[in-house]
């Protein structure tokens, strides 16, 4: 005989006092978002607002449809079926004060590859007032070069011919979008959630662009009827691994199939753009702004940028874990070094929040032991990230004619991060779509480092500046020529 019980509705009365549960009738709430892209960060995160404001304000019209789209989504879809869309969401604070908590704002759980139609028909309900995303960068479909919609996506072409199985989140919101102006029903706000600069701006100009080229006469009513406001959100989710299944299992004798683990910091900024009702989040934390770029700059080239910048000083140090390199005193100066000479300059305080204040934050939070974050996840598409984190930065800086040393010893330490191997020469993964061409690339830079920075989807203008190749140059020499840690230490006493 088991000695958990299964984490669904029946067995909520049930589960041990441990584990906080939900205290409303879940049967009482009215879906009135459809969220697409259920991932561990919706859970942890918007998922998670909302499961506050019913709770803690008995705000019962604004529960979340989920919808996925995608085929490896399927698992987590069964999961949360069989779970009547329940998990258990696992905060860790860094003082070792953790919670459990019952999450049951997603009411309604809907795959897209199973039953398109239906999906599409669910969304198009009157009920439904925003549909928010968290698709991440790929949903979007932008071109590597330009960073606009790229219309010629294998998988943005095919749904403009086959209408009515659809791939891509355009593929479907057209068809919404068609039935709602048809039934002469309202429109929506679209919410993007995802960690791209200008969310909303992103998704309103690719949408627009798909629906000129696959149906323009549904751009007025697009107009009239949908906005799309841009927000921040800001809240570090680890991948789910075994250990956390059995945790929840073990110490709460309750079996979820897919809990989420995150800290305990949470912030969402939005930008006050509603086509009609929204949510009361500001009675859970959330702010609405009438502009959001202060906020999303520091997160971006703080908490982003440095993520990025630990995972590869990391895994060269021999690390694996975030916690573990932020704890690394070499590494974590040099960090925060960084973003006192070379990010600090570029960007401005919040409405809320100093520049300071909120790099003390991060600091804090990277080194949280009971964040098990992985740095194989942090460095996963690099190529991706370093462009929209930390590029901005090293341009403003070049134009600016100030220092580029920290920015110029990241890129070379990502050359070399693409050999493949640590100072300890253990090889390790590298995770990039991209990874063909930079993994080339960078064996080619032995002989010239310049040859690294050849391809101009990514690098782009740089290549251009004189001062940047030859700094680049220099550190690459360097970290070649000493481990790491000595380039490290060297950088700290400014004497590299």
């Amino acid at each position: 005989m088991s000695n958990f019980l299964y984490l669904n509705t029946e067995n909520i009365p049930s589960l041990p006092k441990s584990i906080t549960t939900s205290k409303v009738d879940r049967d009482k709430i009215k879906t009135s978002i459809a969220h697409i892209g259920i991932n561990n960060f919706h859970r942890a995160h918007q998922a998670y607002y909302i499961h506050e404001l019913i709770e803690k304000h008995n705000e019962m019209n604004f529960g979340i449809c989920g919808i996925d789209l995608l085929e490896s989504d399927r698992k987590l879809y069964n999961i949360l079926k069989d779970q009547d869309g329940l998990y258990t969401l696992l905060i860790k604070n860094s003082n070792g004060k953790h919670e459990t908590k019952v999450i049951g704002s997603i009411v309604e759980y809907f795959y897209g590859p199973e039953n398109p139609m239906a999906t599409i028909e669910r969304i198009a309900q009157p009920d439904i007032k925003i549909i928010s995303l968290t698709i991440a960068e790929d949903g979007y479909h932008l071109n590597e070069i330009t960073g606009e919609f790229n219309m010629k996506h294998p998988e943005v072409e095919e749904d403009s011919l086959n209408k009515f199985n659809p791939r891509t989140v355009f593929g479907y919101l057209i068809q919404v979008f068609n039935l709602r102006k048809k039934r002469d029903l309202p429109g929506y706000t679209i919410l993007s959630c995802d960690n791209i600069q200008s969310n909303g701006d992103t998704i309103k100009s690719s949408f627009l662009k798909y629906v000129n080229k696959t149906d323009s006469s549904l751009l007025p009513w697009l107009e009239e009827n949908i906005s799309f406001p841009n927000s921040m959100v800001d809240r570090i989710t680890t991948v789910t691994s075994p250990i956390d299944i059995e945790k929840v299992k073990n110490e709460h004798a309750t079996y979820d199939q897919w809990p989420v683990v995150c800290e305990s910091f949470s912030n969402w900024i939005i930008e006050d753009n509603f086509m009609f009702d929204k949510p009361v989040w500001e009675k859970v934390g959330v702010q609405f702004v009438k502009d959001i770029a202060p906020f999303e700059n520091m997160k971006l080239r703080i908490l982003n940028a440095g993520h990025s910048i630990l995972g590869i000083i990391g895994t060269l140090s021999g690390h694996t874990s975030v916690h573990e390199v932020a704890n690394n005193e070499d590494c974590i100066v040099f960090l925060e070094n960084y973003i006192n000479n070379e990010v600090t300059p570029n960007i401005e305080n919040t409405e809320t929040q100093s520049i300071s204040t909120y790099k003390n934050q991060v600091v804090s939070r990277f080194k949280n032991p009971f964040i098990n974050d992985k740095l194989s996840r942090i460095c996963k598409e690099s190529s991706t990230k370093i462009p929209i984190f930390i590029f901005p930065t090293l341009t403003e800086q070049l134009k600016n004619k100030k220092t580029i040393e920290h920015s110029a010893f990241v890129i070379a330490a990502w050359c070399k991060y693409y050999d493949g191997v640590d100072d300890f020469k253990n090889p390790f993964d590298i995770l990039d779509s991209s990874s063909n061409q930079l993994i080339r690339t960078a064996a080619l830079s032995h002989q010239n480092p310049e040859l690294f920075l050849e391809n101009n989807d990514i690098f782009k203008n740089l290549v251009n500046h004189k001062s940047f190749k030859e700094r680049f140059t220099y550190y690459l020499s360097k970290l070649r020529s000493l481990p790491i840690k000595e380039c490290l230490v060297l950088m700290n006493e400014k004497k590299l």
